[in-house]
């Protein structure tokens, strides 16, 4: 089942959410070549600078993305101050 991740970064968080990217986006690749991840990106400000982040996850439940989450290194080294999880329905078009 999709979830949408919606998260917005502490305003402190930039050089945290740099020395953890590498972390992250690898837990992401490993997501993305098990054909659970479905799109994703930073959310930007009107500057263009980075202020959180939003992602498509496909989990068959969503106990599956909450244990998931747990060890997400962006929650562990407090770049994410705010988080939303929704089950979503993406647009098909075909």
């Amino acid at each position: 089942m999709p979830f949408a991740l919606i998260a917005h970064d502490y305003p402190d968080a930039l050089e945290r959410r740099l020395a953890c990217r590498e972390r992250h986006l690898a837990r992401l690749k490993a997501l993305a070549e098990q054909g659970k991840v479905l799109s994703g990106g930073v959310l930007l400000n009107d500057e263009g600078k980075m202020i959180g982040s939003n992602v498509h996850l496909d989990f068959e439940q969503r106990s599956d993305f909450d244990q998931w989450l747990e060890d997400e290194p962006y929650v562990l080294e407090r770049v994410w101050e705010q988080i939303e999880i929704r089950e979503i329905r993406l647009l098909s078009l075909g």
